[in-house]
C-alpha cells in the first residue's frame, strides 16, 4: 500500500499595499490562485466586504489610521486546506488636509452665514486669524472656530492658519 503525502502550503495574496487616511480609499481588490474544487472563506478585522466570488474580495477599508487584517482559508471535500493572512496599513496622512472656503455671505438667508474651514486636520489648527485689506487683525481664535463677519464690510479678507509649525494662507470674500 502506499502513502501520499501532501503538504498543503499558505498561498498567498497578490495584492498588498500600505495607504494613506489623507483622502478617502477607494474599494481595494485581493485575489488568492484558484481551484475549482476549493471553498474559498474570507475574513476582515475592519471595514466592508463590497463582493467576494470564490477567490476575489473586494473590501473598502476604513479612513483611519490603523491595522487591518485580511485573511482567507480553503477546504477541500471538506478537508481544510490552504490559509493566508495578510496585514493592511493605513498610515496617519503625513501632511495637513484642509479645505479653505474663497467665500461665504453672511447676509441672514441661512446659507453660508458663517465661515469655518473644514478637511481632515481642523481639530489640528493650534491658530487661526482673519485680517482685513489693511493688515488689521479683525479676529483670531487658537482652534478652528467659525468666523461670522459681523461689523465687517463686503471685501477680501485673508485668513492665516497654523498647523505643527505649517502656516496657510488663503483669501476670503465676504459677500452679502
Amino acid at each position: 500500500m502506499k502513502w501520499w503525502v501532501f503538504i498543503l502550503l499558505p498561498f498567498h495574496l497578490l495584492a498588498q499595499e500600505t495607504y494613506n487616511d489623507c483622502v478617502a480609499i477607494e474599494p481595494q481588490s485581493y485575489q488568492v490562485n484558484y481551484d475549482a474544487d476549493k471553498n474559498y472563506y474570507w475574513s476582515i478585522s475592519s471595514g466592508q466586504v463590497v463582493s467576494t466570488f470564490d477567490n476575489t474580495i473586494t473590501i473598502q477599508w476604513p479612513d483611519t489610521a490603523g491595522d487591518y487584517f485580511i485573511s482567507v482559508y480553503t477546504t477541500r471535500f471538506g478537508c481544510e486546506g490552504d490559509t493566508s493572512h495578510y496585514q493592511v496599513v493605513i498610515n496617519p496622512c503625513p501632511y495637513a488636509t484642509l479645505f479653505f472656503p474663497t467665500s461665504f455671505s453672511p447676509n441672514g438667508d441661512g446659507i453660508n452665514e458663517q465661515y469655518s474651514v473644514g478637511g481632515r486636520s481642523v481639530d489640528d489648527i493650534e491658530y487661526m486669524a482673519i485680517y482685513n485689506r489693511w493688515g488689521q487683525r479683525i479676529f483670531e481664535s487658537l482652534s478652528n472656530k467659525s468666523w461670522s463677519g459681523e461689523g465687517c464690510p463686503i471685501g477680501v479678507y485673508t485668513i492665516n492658519v497654523f498647523i505643527k509649525n505649517n502656516r496657510f494662507v488663503r483669501p476670503i470674500t465676504l459677500v452679502r
